[in-house]
């Protein structure tokens, strides 16, 4: 091996630490979504970041916190560790294959295989769900799982669940569209490992929606930013 190679690979090994240890690092350069900057999204990365097991990141449409949330923070937890089981919730199931649509397509680019090797595993790469080749522990559930309101997986187990905009104005204008929305959140629960990771994303519809119920019930009264 050349004396270029040996720091072409130092440079390599390098890049991936500090992708590994920085969300908004991997977001920006190596997903390459260029609008996410410290100054807009800040806040929301670093909530991520933070060894919390529970998360409640409320924020207007369009401030890209299903591209942080939904995809940047999945894959960056298994560039970190590749034998998590993840499940991507939204209010309808065909929004949570566009999520994975997306990663699938991140995880098979050049920029990522080229430091990162082949993510694409012959046993599991679907539209609803996929298993990672780099995964070392047999387990029944995928590395990454989707799912909608409806649609509970039974019998199934998570390390990290992401529940991004159960309510909208279809199921937040009566109380029993808004029970139903709680309701599922509460049979997520159920299918989180204890020590699980619950970050639940969205927008506010209505004040005893899913994130008034969180706020009213369960949010410990500890603000969540930087010193």
């Amino acid at each position: 091996m050349s004396i270029a190679q040996i720091k072409e690979s130092e440079l390599e090994e390098v890049a991936k630490r500090e992708y590994c240890k920085s969300l908004g690092l991997t977001a920006k350069h190596l997903l390459q979504y260029p609008d996410i900057n410290l100054g807009t999204h800040g806040d929301i990365l670093y909530a991520l970041e933070m060894s919390s097991k529970r998360k409640l990141i409320v924020c207007p449409r369009g401030a890209l916190k299903s591209t942080i949330c939904d995809i940047s923070y999945p894959i960056w937890l298994l560039l970190k560790n590749s034998n998590l089981r993840i499940l991507i919730d939204s209010e309808v199931y065909s929004n949570s294959k566009t999520f994975l649509r997306e990663i699938k397509a991140q995880l098979e680019s050049e920029r990522i295989t080229s430091l990162f090797g082949r993510f694409r595993s012959d046993s599991n790469w679907t539209e609803g769900s996929i298993t990672i080749n780099q995964r070392t522990i047999a387990r029944k559930e995928p590395s990454i799982q989707v799912s909608g309101i409806g649609a509970v997986k039974v019998g199934q187990h998570y390390d990290v669940i992401i529940m991004d905009d159960m309510n909208s104005n279809n199921n937040s204008q009566t109380k029993e569209g808004r029970q139903k929305v709680i309701d599922h959140y509460k049979l997520n629960m159920s299918i989180l490992e204890p020590e699980g990771i619950l970050v639940v994303v969205g927008t506010r519809y209505a004040e005893n929606d899913l994130i008034g119920h969180i706020l009213q019930n369960e949010l410990e009264m500890n603000p969540c930013g930087p010193e």
